[in-house]
């Protein structure tokens, strides 16, 4: 007779995935196989048993017919409920019986075959699927390329009311830009923009940045709108003045939030083209003075949001900033030339940071900036960090000492910095020779190592665990070591601590 299953927390265990995918199929029909699938799940703690919940015999409370005389609603009433509750004892004895055991215990081997065979083999299939769509295709046909997918009715009827009714939207838009406003400060189209501009500003930075998780039609949505709005910002697209600034400021706020390079050159190029044709206006002298400008205090919040996540400490006197008129306003051109700056001033940055030792050849000046901007937090206990006391360091501090660190590696209470002429300096904890510098001796401050014969280093690697050990990779392709020598770590031929940097 088959043991009575209990309620069961299911925990499935992501690293027992490849075992239940090659576990055999077919015993799973046998009740045999199944207890003996159901006893690994149960030994892997994948199902967790909860207590066994008490059976309850006790049925409805009723009154004594024959002394009592009742209605035909209250008779009917204590029968349904004398019903209900001998239906409900029913199914509670039928599901402890020996079949509906082991049909749960099927159910849930089965559910944990297919947990598996659904991680490992559907999100490779959807992998592959991405890296066969075609590399020229862009802009929206991205979008459809993701979205090649199995999709439900629902998935189609959403999809088709989505795109009706921002096409149905767009029309209104546009109607309502050509109809004469029949009142002061009323306009169906600029109050619709305006909004939009308002929930994209309200939002957390960077809130669109990740598109993976955007679906599919999410993205779609964005790619109408930012058609849309780029056709908008020209100035004989048929919206007016503030129209064309709104959707400026709105393209710039979806631009930022996505947080692309791509998204933000887009809007340059808006910006400029735009500016082109305000220019060739003016020499006709078509056109208001309010032309081709955005709100500076839009352009500003955005700009300082950029420099702020930088982290420039370059002289603020030096940004550019675009002139502000006296409505508040800037021009659309010293607008994108300004973003242009900022983008330049972070690649720049970035390259700085995303510079190999192996750019660095010998004798060449170095490729990026001699100084730079380190922080550093954590454990400071053996000063493996150089920043005063050796109490914990809880948040970034900028670290001076390592300004002019072109690679830094961080080991077991210790740290090491490549400097852009080759040389490496130590500093932390010094037990077993694990810093290089000839001794076992804590080192407070950046000490440079001495290389026999002298090597240029491009990378440095040090053991985060153990008794400490290093190895350095020369310009030459040559290896040095030092440190704990334990089990021939080295590479010596040795067991021996070697406190110097040692050729292999």
């Amino acid at each position: 007779m088959a043991t009575m299953v209990p309620p069961v927390k299911l925990k499935w265990l992501e690293h027992l995935n490849s075992s239940w995918i090659t576990e055999d199929s077919e015993s799973i029909a046998t009740r045999e196989g199944v207890a003996v699938l159901y006893s690994k799940l149960v030994s892997n703690k994948e199902v967790v048993p909860l207590p066994q919940q008490v059976l309850c015999l006790k049925g409805p409370q009723l009154p004594d017919f024959e002394r009592e005389s009742l209605s035909s609603d209250e008779q009917d009433h204590y029968l349904d409920a004398l019903l209900s509750s001998q239906l409900a004892l029913a199914k509670m004895v039928c599901s402890d019986s020996p079949f509906a055991g082991a049909l749960r215990k099927r159910l849930l081997v089965l559910q944990r075959v297919f947990y598996a065979l659904s991680n490992k083999y559907h999100d490779k299939g959807k992998v592959k699927q991405q890296q066969h769509s075609p590399e020229s295709s862009s802009g929206s046909a991205d979008v459809h390329s993701v979205s090649e997918r199995p999709r439900s009715s629902t998935d189609a009827l959403i999809e088709m009311g989505v795109r009706t009714g921002l096409s149905l939207l767009f029309a209104l838009l546009r109607q309502s830009w050509m109809m004469p406003v029949s009142g002061p400060g009323l306009s169906l189209c600029n109050d619709v923009i305006h909004t939009a501009t308002e929930v994209v500003s309200s939002l957390p930075p960077l809130s669109l940045a990740n598109e993976s998780k955007i679906p599919p039609m999410g993205l779609d949505c964005l790619s109408q709108v930012t058609t849309f709005l780029k056709g908008v910002t020209i100035p004989n697209s048929g919206a007016d003045i503030l129209g064309r600034r709104l959707a400026s400021e709105l393209l710039l706020g979806l631009a930022a939030q996505r947080g692309s390079l791509r998204y933000l050159l887009e809007w340059i190029e808006m910006a400029l083209g735009a500016s082109a044709v305000v220019n060739s206006m003016e020499k006709s002298k078509l056109l208001s003075s309010q032309e081709g400008m955005i709100s500076f205090d839009c352009f500003m919040t955005i700009l300082m949001q950029m420099r702020r996540s930088l982290g420039s400490s370059a002289d603020r006197s030096q940004w550019r900033e675009p002139t502000r008129t006296s409505d508040g306003l800037c021009s659309l051109y010293e607008a994108a030339l300004c973003l242009f700056e900022e983008v330049c001033r972070m690649a720049s940055d970035y390259s700085r940071t995303c510079a190999s030792p192996d750019s660095i050849q010998t004798g060449d000046a170095p490729i990026v900036s001699e100084t730079c901007e380190v922080y550093v937090w954590g454990s400071n206990s053996s000063h493996q960090l150089v920043e005063g006391t050796q109490e914990k360091i809880l948040q970034p501090k900028l670290a001076p000492s390592f300004s002019d660190a072109q690679t830094i590696e961080a080991g077991q209470y210790c740290t090491f910095v490549i400097s852009t002429d080759g040389s490496v300096r130590a500093c932390g904890k010094g037990s077993y020779g694990r810093l290089g510098l000839g001794d076992s001796n804590n080192q407070s401050t950046l000490k440079k190592l001495t290389f026999e014969p002298h090597r240029s280093i491009k990378k440095v690697s040090s053991s985060k665990g153990s008794d400490g050990h290093t190895l350095a990779f020369t310009t030459e392709g040559e290896v040095f070591s030092w440190g704990d020598g334990d089990y021939g770590k080295l590479g010596h031929g040795n067991s021996s601590t070697q406190k110097y940097p040692k050729l292999f």
